[in-house]
């Protein structure tokens, strides 16, 4: 089994880049991860912002390599004025898959989130719904977002 550690981006920023190309890769065909520079300026302005949102954490194994990550940040879809909170950016990079990290993380956003006040917390999945349904979140709409169909999907947290 894996041993996961979970890290708050500013603890370990150095994945940035790694973390970029593995975005890039996988989702290089949707709008917010067309380009990979792009992506490399979200994460650091993340890391510069000083902000309680977005929060990101990267998890990492026990020789302390990028596993994967998850963000909650304000209003991520422009879905409605009430849906503030999201989890987003959730992924494992491929060779990972199946160990754990994705579980640990969406946990440490959700707990984050929690601790914070946030009473719903929101996202939106092409395809995985199925597994978040698994987490406990309830599809609640479906809409055409980046040129595919997702569902956005909403937990109570409080």
């Amino acid at each position: 089994m894996t041993a996961i550690t979970i890290k708050p981006l500013a603890a370990c920023p150095q994945h940035i880049d790694q973390l970029a190309d593995a975005l890039h890769a996988q989702w290089h065909d949707f709008v917010p991860w067309a380009n990979r520079q792009k992506i490399v300026a979200r994460y650091q302005d993340a890391l510069a912002g000083g902000q309680l949102f977005p929060q990101v954490w990267m998890a990492e194994d026990a020789q302390s390599r990028l596993l994967g990550s998850a963000s909650v940040k304000e209003y991520d879809l422009n879905y409605h004025e009430a849906a503030r909170y999201w989890l987003g950016d959730v992924f494992v990079l491929p060779e990972h898959r199946g160990c754990g990290a994705g579980k640990v993380l969406v946990h440490t956003a959700i707990d984050f989130a929690r601790a914070q006040g946030v009473q719903q917390l929101y996202l939106y999945t092409p395809d995985m719904q199925n597994l978040y349904e698994r987490y406990g979140w309830r599809r609640i709409d479906e809409r055409w977002v980046n040129g595919e169909t997702v569902s956005i999907m909403l937990m109570d947290i409080v």
